[in-house]
């Protein structure tokens, strides 16, 4: 697509109003009042250009805009390079009153030539809208209730948005074109404000429904930020927003792109930006303090000594018991957990790596212990596995994992709110008393769980011990699951331990074919291993089903759902950056046994858009906080869960590099593995070590998240041990077992098959 730009006049003053064509199509993006000034006290008054001057291929638009006392000279330049251009925006502070702040904000109307109406346009937010944000269909967001939307750029790993129109295949970007240098901590004092004076240089991107033209949809960029609808506060939604102060002779600057091309989808829009921003902001090199090899050093220590064993109680339960604040070491627990990401089986699975490597047989033992507890004494009759165990009390507990984990240890209202926060409470415990009725398990839990159990197997086998229980225990459960499989190919969220497919609360368990259904995003990484170790086609067929369910119902209009089994929000099944996960895992899965081009072409899909979830730049931390203090980098990391919306990250996506590292080698795309490069290297940022101990009690400690941003920050709380009411730069001040064991796989993985931690030659191997 060409650029063209004009100034047309109107009222004496001159707008900007930028045209993205080719020979068929075109997309207009204008903005009749450029700039938009708000006062701290509410004030608003717009502006146009005083007057525009050329300079080959810049334009120099000026502004002189007075405003209760304050007067402000804004040169806007503008650039014209073949499909974009590029704002960048001087202000200057001419006069002013004391304690004057400001706000400037653009509205930017867009319309395609090919749009009837609002509903004929996608959209993504990286990390936090997707599509339109309706898997329920209900005809508005699932989550925020508007399609008026804005996020600080700390919520946007890309620093950008985008519109992509089917009709014309076409699409547009605006995009934060410098990157953010400065943040301090918001006050409870500004938390109750609301609108508040900050010293940030964090500014804002948003999007909305026009109220101009049923055909325009609207692009918004704010300096400072500017959330209109917003969970970052309360599950309210409340606004908020930041002013600069200015004063006679102070000066700021800001930037941004508009970029446009065509594109056959929104995946492939999505990947441009993507692509684009990996050029402009990118740096791949992520430094570390310490080696990959001393990461997995510790992380292995850590694992290994949290082992735990109970000669006394019945059936000899053993286990690795890390679930604790960082703070605090190992605790006194009491729960064996085998859900969320499969815990004990996982680290079970890394502890027979290690064994392996360090020809240390204890290693092997306390795996094999653990193994043989859950396949003895865990497991239903049905062949379904139990999610945790309660080993004071000898019996088994069902759904308290991730943010429903309190609600174990209590049902009394305070002492849940001291764990919590008023609002999760309020939100979480009306489900908590459906499901407390219910004996059952996650689909993920479950299958987690029997993968890196059949993944113990074949490890033992290989070193010449064979655990036939184990794989008996992994066949039958397969057996259960082709039998309970829906004729769509797809499997539900969550079961009772018989096997009936839960559907109630609709909130937690879904409310449509595609939300009951995204339990299909599972399976396949199970069933598709044992097909290969048995030749029995009855398991490929049923992981085929699931993935063509999975590649129709998720990948084409980019609503990948289903990936968290817990949330912070009534609606439980949303989109979210693990759906993406194990949707890529799936398809793969799949075509690395039956080759179908489709899957593979649905893999790199996933891939694609997993990149804009992943931070692509280091988010400014106030020096005070722990991770401004350490260091911390958010370079790689991906947005975690869609209510959030990027206020946290987490560590699921190391995990996924081995998929991520398949796909780019099966189709040859070097960006891909970058992303797998920075992932890898990026999310060791938190972990203590003798080089940099974030105050841990020990090496070899993550959190499970961080804060980058806030998230029902204004809540009431005593003494929470999570991530909502932090502030930006804490930790979510829990470390689970699956943070290690999910970097581990990775790491055990990268080893085994490239055989260096180097990844030039990693990103060579993979693209050769």
């Amino acid at each position: 697509m060409r650029a063209d730009i004009e100034f047309p006049q109107k009222m004496e003053k001159y707008t900007i109003s930028v045209t993205l064509s080719d020979e068929k199509n075109y997309i207009h993006i204008f903005s009749e009042a450029p700039i938009e000034i708000t006062l701290l006290n509410g004030r608003k008054k717009i502006f146009r250009y005083d007057s525009v001057r050329r300079d080959n291929d810049n334009y120099e638009a000026e502004c002189i805009a007075d405003i209760m006392g304050c007067r402000l000279k804004i040169m806007d330049t503008y650039t014209v390079c073949q499909d974009t251009v590029q704002l960048d925006r001087q202000v200057k502070c001419v006069t002013a009153e004391k304690d004057t702040a400001v706000r400037l904000t653009t509205e930017w109307r867009g319309r395609d030539g090919q749009s009837d109406s609002f509903d004929d346009y996608q959209f993504i937010i990286p990390g936090s809208f997707y599509n339109k944000n309706d898997t329920d269909k209900d005809g508005c967001d699932d989550y925020l209730g508007t399609f008026c939307q804005d996020y600080k750029d700390d919520r946007n790993p890309l620093l950008s948005i985008l519109e992509y129109c089917p009709g014309s295949k076409s699409y547009v970007s605006l995009i934060r074109a410098d990157l953010p240098q400065k943040d301090v901590t918001v006050t409870r004092e500004q938390m109750k404000q609301r609108h508040f004076v900050h010293d940030t240089d964090i500014g804002s991107l948003g999007m909305g429904i026009s109220q101009y033209h049923r055909k325009e949809f609207v692009f918004r960029c704010d300096y400072p930020f500017y959330e209109r609808a917003s969970f970052c506060l309360n599950v309210d939604g409340s606004e908020w927003a930041a002013y600069k102060k200015v004063s006679a002779g102070s000066e700021f600057s800001m930037s941004y792109l508009l970029c446009a091309g065509n594109a056959e989808d929104l995946t492939e829009a999505a990947w441009r930006m993507a692509s684009l921003q990996m050029d402009r902001i990118l740096d791949p090199e992520v430094k570390l303090p310490f080696t990959l090899e001393e990461a997995r050093k510790y992380r292995r220590e850590l694992i290994f000594n949290s082992f735990r064993e109970f000669p006394d109680k019945k059936g000899h339960p053993s286990g690795f018991f890390i679930h604790f604040s960082p703070r605090k070491t190992y605790g006194s627990q009491n729960i064996l957990e085998y859900g969320f990401c499969g815990q004990q089986s996982l680290l079970a699975y890394t502890m027979l790596s290690a064994a392996k490597d360090y020809r240390n047989n204890e290693y092997k033992v306390r795996a094999v212990k653990t193994m043989d507890f859950f396949v003895n004494c865990c497991i239903d009759e049905s062949g379904l596995p139990n999610a945790m165990y309660n080993i004071d009390k000898e019996k088994f507990v069902y759904w308290w994992t991730g943010i429903l984990y309190p609600f174990q240890y209590s049902d009394d209202r305070k002492t849940l709110e001291g764990y919590l926060g008023n609002q999760l409470v309020s939100s979480l415990m009306p489900i908590a008393e459906k499901l407390k009725k219910v004996e059952g398990n996650y689909c993920r839990t479950m299958i987690d769980t029997m993968y890196y159990l059949f993944l113990c197997y074949l490890s033992e086998k290989e070193e010449g011990t064979e655990h036939n229980t184990w794989l008996d225990a992994v066949i039958t459960f397969c057996d259960k699951m082709l039998e309970i499989q829906n004729d769509n190919g797809s499997w539900n969220r969550a079961y009772t331990m018989d096997g009936k497919a839960l559907l109630e609360p609709e909130e937690w368990f879904g409310a449509s074919e595609k939300e009951w259904g995204s339990g299909a995003i599972f399976p396949a990484e199970l069933l598709v291993p044992v097909y290969n170790y048995t030749k029995d086609k009855k398991y490929l067929k049923a992981a085929e089903r699931a993935a063509e369910f999975v590649r129709q119902s998720y990948v084409k209009d980019i609503t990948y759902i289903g990936g968290l089994n817990d949330t912070s929000h009534i609606k439980s099944v949303k989109i979210d950056a693990v759906g993406v996960m194990f949707a890529m895992r799936t398809m793969l899965s799949v075509y690395e046994v039956t080759k179908a081009p489709e899957l593979i072409a649905g893999a790199r899909d996933a891939a694609r858009v997993l990149a804009t979830w992943t931070y692509m730049w280091d988010i400014p931390f106030d020096s005070s906080t722990v991770l401004g203090k350490h260091g911390f980098k958010t370079t790689g990391w991906a947005g975690c869960d869609v209510i959030p919306a990027c206020s946290y990250v987490d560590d699921e996506f190391a995990e996924f590099v081995p998929d991520l590292l398949k796909v780019a080698e099966y189709c040859k795309d070097e960006k891909l593995a970058v992303l797998a490069r920075i992932v890898t290297r990026g999310m060791h940022h938190g972990l203590s070590m003798p080089q940099n101990m974030y105050g841990y009690a020990m090496p070899g400690v993550q959190c499970e998240g961080y804060m980058t941003s806030l998230w029902l920050a204004d809540t009431e709380y005593t003494d929470f041990s999570g991530a909502s009411a932090k502030n930006k730069g804490d930790d979510n001040d829990t470390c689970n077992g699956l943070v290690n064991g999910q970097a581990l796989y990775n790491l055990d993985f990268i080893m085994d098959r490239y055989h260096t931690f180097d990844f030039d030659e990693i990103v060579k191997q993979t693209i050769k």
